[in-house]
């Protein structure tokens, strides 16, 4: 039997990741010799689509078991349909993670863990490709003019609104601050933003804003207004990045389009 465990590291004593989708390693043990394998996961840089990506991935891998985090209902449906197990488990070091399952301690997961709106809650990462519906908090829009800015790390700025029981209570413009690399994640996160808004934006951009907590929304275009609008509705209609112009690694922009890791 191949068991796959979302895994942070490359080592059993890595703990479980519970972010399927956009874990950086899947941890494969084979029960029959014993050994484990650590393969990368091509689904953790991706923009969207990252839940889908993994898995297609690690049904390539022939495996019986995943134990994981959370489900989004994208990624639940095309595990759930090719007859793999799915257990979720607590975040712990991956030789616990096995030894709670084989003690049937796991839970099976029949269905979506999370519910699938885009919203402000936690992470869209930290579930695979879904996150929690609009309540309250704090999200930004990448601004050019009067529109959502086509190149995420060249916007002339940001227009940050604040949510009270999905209604605005507040909304600024902030001219932005540059696009060093990593900066701005950090950035807008030091101002309470959870979600960002924008027409393009690499994939590497997308894990630094993961990793601050923060959800990204790609591929939208038109007024600011009506992202803002259809984002509180629950309707706006994000897609590929429409920046296509990422190269090398971490991130780094090779060219004038400024929408890689800034």
């Amino acid at each position: 039997m191949k068991i796959a465990i979302s895994s942070s590291g490359k080592e059993t004593g890595s703990l479980l990741d519970p972010r399927f989708g956009r874990c950086a390693f899947f941890a494969i043990y084979d029960s029959e010799t014993k050994k484990w394998n650590y393969l990368l996961n091509p689904g953790a840089l991706e923009g969207s689509g990252a839940g889908i990506k993994a898995a297609q991935f690690i049904l390539e891998q022939n495996v019986d078991v995943i134990l994981t985090g959370n489900l989004g209902p994208n990624v639940s449906h095309v595990l759930s349909t090719s007859g793999v197990k799915i257990y979720t488990l607590p975040e712990v070091p991956l030789e616990e993670a096995l030894k709670q399952y084989e003690e049937g301690k796991g839970n099976l997961i029949t269905e979506p863990t999370v519910s699938p709106p885009v919203g402000l809650g936690s992470s869209a990462d930290a579930t695979g490709d879904s996150v929690p519906t609009v309540a309250s908090g704090k999200f930004a829009v990448a601004t050019e003019g009067t529109d959502v800015a086509q190149h995420f790390g060249r916007c002339q700025a940001y227009t940050l609104v604040d949510v009270e029981n999905d209604k605005v209570v507040n909304k600024t413009v902030i001219p932005s601050p540059g696009h060093q690399p990593g900066f701005l994640p950090r950035f807008l996160a030091e101002k309470g933003v959870k979600c960002v808004i924008a027409g393009g934006m690499g994939p590497r951009a997308q894990a630094l804003f993961s990793e601050q907590g923060i959800n990204t929304v790609v591929g939208v275009i038109g007024p600011v207004e009506e992202a803002i609008e259809n984002f509180l509705s629950g309707t706006l209609a994000g897609g590929p990045s429409l920046c296509g112009h990422v190269q090398g690694d971490g991130g780094h922009v090779h060219g004038d389009h400024g929408c890689g890791g800034h």
